[in-house]
């Protein structure tokens, strides 16, 4: 069953949603006219995959952490056009289809499961949800220093857990 069961359900998603994920992308790539752009891609290939797609761990998460693999490929991009040096990532690596956004975020998945429970909770509220610190630390009623220690723990381990994606790839995924 899809995860999307009508197309004013779809557009309530994309509502709900938007401004965090424009947010999200316009802190770290600073221009409207490609934010705007990223978003755009990110919700129509939603779009057209939206009669298979079955999003399982929440849809904001899912969706920032699209935002995040599209900035990374934004930079990634830039690098490419600029780069003329044979230290750069492999022709390989920028191919859309060797490793897509599903399998990545499988593959995130799998390494946040393997997270002792608190962790994965806290994980998942950070940087999934999008929750501050002290938000988390509220909510769960424990102190900010021990979220951070826990974020710190949970980073470490996955970066290990990822790192076969490609380096900067996992690093930022999850930092």
């Amino acid at each position: 069953m899809s995860t999307f069961q009508s197309t004013a359900h779809f557009e309530q998603v994309f509502k709900d949603n938007w401004e965090l994920m424009y947010q999200s992308a316009y802190s770290k790539i600073g221009d409207q006219s490609i934010v705007e752009d990223m978003l755009q891609e990110i919700f129509i290939d939603i779009w057209q995959r939206r009669a298979s797609l079955e999003i399982k761990s929440g849809i904001k998460g899912y969706l920032l952490t699209a935002v995040k693999y599209q900035v990374m490929r934004h930079f990634d991009e830039l690098a490419k056009s600029r780069a003329t040096r044979s230290d750069t990532l492999p022709e390989s690596f920028y191919e859309e289809d060797i490793f897509g956004f599903d399998e990545l975020y499988k593959e995130i998945e799998i390494a946040v499961e393997m997270l002792p429970a608190r962790s994965q909770l806290i994980f998942r509220m950070s940087r999934l949800e999008g929750y501050s610190v002290d938000e988390i630390a509220d909510k769960l009623k424990i102190s900010p220093q021990t979220v951070h220690n826990q974020l710190s723990k949970s980073l470490k381990i996955l970066r290990g857990e990822l790192k076969h994606l490609a380096p900067a790839l996992a690093i930022y995924l999850v930092a």
